[in-house]
């Protein structure tokens, strides 16, 4: 199993209420996480233990894999546990003032079940390419103006 331990972040324009706004709920995922097709959100508020179950393609396969809240401090932080899927480990998201606007970060760490000929720094790459794809499209939706 693959461990992964990878972070990104970019500086959005915008109050860090907002990118929360979108960033923490669970059924926006699909807007600005390209992987992620569809989200069924168990227990309906954000608090700990709130599950939220979550299907996706990654590189061509059909993936899925459960949430749990550990952790809740809005708008700074949510921290996930990832289980039941393809991955077990901790989500973490997180959004501070920067200037003017916000940082958004993302965290994943844990272990993937992957083939044990899949190389690790195969995996983290392209973890760290599909986070900063996500967050570069939470950045396009955060700061589009709402017609």
């Amino acid at each position: 199993m693959p461990a992964l331990n990878v972070v990104a972040e970019i500086a959005i324009a915008a109050e860090p209420t907002d990118v929360a706004g979108v960033m923490f709920d669970p059924a926006r995922e699909p807007e600005w996480m390209a992987a992620v097709t569809s989200v069924e959100v168990i227990d309906p508020a954000i608090r700990p233990g709130a599950r939220v179950k979550h299907s996706a393609s990654v590189m061509g396969f059909a993936v899925g894999w459960t949430t749990t809240v550990e952790s809740f401090h809005f708008p700074h932080m949510l921290t996930l546990a990832i289980a039941e899927g393809s991955f077990n480990g901790t989500l973490q998201y997180e959004v501070g003032r920067r200037g003017t606007g916000s940082v958004a970060r993302v965290a994943i760490s844990g272990d993937a079940k992957l083939p044990a000929l899949v190389p690790a720094a195969m995996v983290t790459g392209k973890a760290r390419e599909a986070l900063d794809g996500y967050l570069a499209r939470l950045k396009a939706l955060v700061e589009t103006p709402v017609a």
